[in-house]
């Protein structure tokens, strides 16, 4: 396989989510694979699907889109593979106020690959969550990236998702209105929500005592919501609906992410059970 840029690693960690509701309703939004509870000594994970609570609530039949992988293990774009779900298994954020949840892999890719079907993907890594220190070093306003499916949208022929470009609306380092959140600069529609977002850096980037070479990435958070005008024009905060509605709403570009921080959670859920 040809040796891939960081901006193409972070398509394949993607799955785009189609729900059907128990209401009879449709919708779709964006999830993404990350290994979680990694232990290096013994090469063990628990590979999850992180998307919103939101995105899932109420589905009764859940499809993930993944690529599907040759013999050799390689991608083959053009030929997705849907799983469909129709469980309850999600694992909701040990806090109820915050709009993540999660659904253990394993026993899904183990059964795919029990049944000879080859998936393509590439999880993120809980390495490339910025800790603290990292957090100070940014500046209040950096260029993010945003791989994900808004209003569903993607590059059917080649399976691919969409990437958008913003910058950081309140420092990453703050929590924005006194919660782990930070405000972003981005057109971010319905079917974004779940999206992960990155600090992505190649080439150069600034640091506090000036430029550094080479590239840098980070998981920063995962968005699921945003401000939006009504139709008579007064400001609200929403969730990013995953169901097309009459557009009353007006987006201002102003999208809110979780902090990626909260993902490391789930990890303590494992451990106590």
């Amino acid at each position: 396989m040809d040796k891939m840029s960081l901006s193409e690693m972070i398509t394949y960690s993607t799955v785009l989510i189609r729900c059907q509701y128990s209401n009879g309703t449709s919708g779709s939004g964006t999830g993404f694979i990350i290994n979680l509870c990694q232990d290096k000594e013994n090469n063990t994970c628990i590979p999850v699907l992180i998307t919103n609570n939101h995105v899932v609530a109420n589905s009764v039949r859940t499809v993930f889109e993944f690529c599907r992988a040759d013999e050799n293990g390689n991608p083959i774009d053009t030929q997705p593979f849907s799983l469909t779900y129709q469980g309850n298994s999600w694992i909701h954020h040990p806090d109820s106020s915050v709009d993540l949840c999660c659904l253990l892999l394993a026993e899904a890719l183990a059964e795919l690959e029990k049944n000879s079907v080859k998936v393509f993907y590439i999880p993120l890594e809980t390495n490339l969550i910025p800790s603290h220190d990292n957090l100070a070093e940014l500046s209040a306003m950096e260029d993010v990236v945003m791989v994900g499916y808004p209003i569903g949208l993607s590059d059917t022929y080649n399976h691919k998702p969409i990437i958008r470009r913003g910058i950081t609306s309140s420092h990453p380092k703050k929590d924005y209105q006194g919660k782990k959140e930070t405000l972003l600069d981005m057109a971010c529609y319905p079917g974004s929500s779940g999206s992960p977002v990155f600090i992505l850096n190649q080439g150069t980037y600034t640091i506090p005592t000036g430029i550094a070479m080479g590239n840098r990435i980070y998981l920063l958070g995962v968005l699921y919501g945003g401000h939006e005008f009504n139709a008579q024009g007064v400001l609200h905060f929403a969730n990013l609906p995953n169901v097309p509605v009459p557009v009353t709403r007006i987006p201002i570009n102003l999208g809110i992410m979780i902090k990626a921080e909260r993902v490391l959670e789930f990890e303590n859920l494992f451990k106590n059970r």
